[in-house]
């Protein structure tokens, strides 16, 4: 497959052709904003807040929240209506901007690890097979949806997440030459496996954020290490001991992965910001392992 985007990278590449090698090279792709244009565990929160799926008093799981009492008081109120009653009350309202304030508000924080584990942790007590269907169902609906935003309460969020073109001819490229390909997220493990799968990427080869389960339903434990920021590296070397060749992501979220490839970096620049900003703010010298996708174009 032609990389016409990036020519220079495409050179990078050939070295890889026909090699003979005792071990496949890694490729290591984030998921938000670098496969996807969008946030796939942002929108199955979203997505979860908006139908209520939630087995566990909220109040009962971020013991934390500044407004646990009241977050209660609505959660009990609102767990006792009927379905068709409960999303034209008014209470389900307030709810709901509680529910998106505490996780935006921690991110603001700079609590990103705690902010991406506690909405995770609002699966608790539900199984895998019943989460992963809420996963499918949520990426059916943001990729059938138009590129728009919506609103939960006051705050406006996006909707309608795209496949980025650049990333997925890069990754079908990789795999191509034989690449070992893992995908690795701050957003939970069941969101990213729909994303990933139909690329051809197995789920042994998909990390994100998990909850440990207790008798076949989730506890609120979360799997360690978290995969966000240095936890990133720090959960792809317990599943391979090889430094990548080449890393794929859009985030300075993931410059301790950028750092820890061995070979390439390519910066799927996808935040509407130049690629100026990025090395700026992450103090990195821009230098001929780096490639730049400025501009990507969306798959619709």
């Amino acid at each position: 497959m032609s990389l016409s985007f990036s020519p220079s990278l495409a050179q990078y590449l050939q070295r890889f052709e026909n090699s003979v090698q005792s071990k496949a090279p890694v490729a290591v792709f984030d998921c938000d904003g670098t496969i996807i244009k969008g946030d796939i565990g942002e929108a199955m929160f979203y997505y979860q807040v908006e139908h209520f799926l939630l087995r566990v008093n909220p109040a009962n799981i971020w013991l934390d929240h500044p407004k646990r009492d009241e977050l209660d008081n609505l959660y009990t109120a609102l767990s006792t209506l009927p379905i068709d009653k409960r999303k034209h009350d008014r209470r389900f309202v307030s709810f709901s901007e509680m529910m998106v304030e505490w996780y935006f508000d921690q991110l603001m924080e700079g609590k990103t690890e705690k902010a991406c584990s506690d909405i995770v942790k609002l699966f608790t007590k539900y199984s895998a097979e019943e989460v992963e269907r809420i996963a499918a169902r949520t990426l059916t609906e943001e990729l059938s949806s138009p590129v728009m935003v919506s609103k939960i309460g006051k705050h406006t969020v996006p909707k309608g997440i795209r496949y980025i073109r650049e990333a997925v001819d890069l990754l079908k490229e990789l795999q191509r030459l034989g690449f070992d390909i893992w995908a690795i997220s701050g957003s939970n493990t069941w969101s990213v496996r729909p994303v990933f799968e139909p690329l051809g990427i197995p789920r042994n080869r998909i990390i994100g954020i998990e909850l440990l389960p207790s008798s076949n339903i989730f506890s609120t434990k979360i799997h360690t290490p978290i995969p966000v920021l240095q936890g990133k590296v720090d959960a792809l070397r317990q599943f391979t001991t090889s430094a990548p060749a080449i890393v794929v992501s859009d985030s300075t979220y993931d410059v301790p992965l950028f750092h820890y490839s061995a070979g390439a970096k390519v910066l799927i620049n996808s935040r509407m910001e130049t690629s100026y900003t990025f090395f700026k703010q992450s103090q990195i010298v821009q230098n001929d392992s780096w490639f730049v996708v400025e501009n990507p174009t969306l798959l619709h």
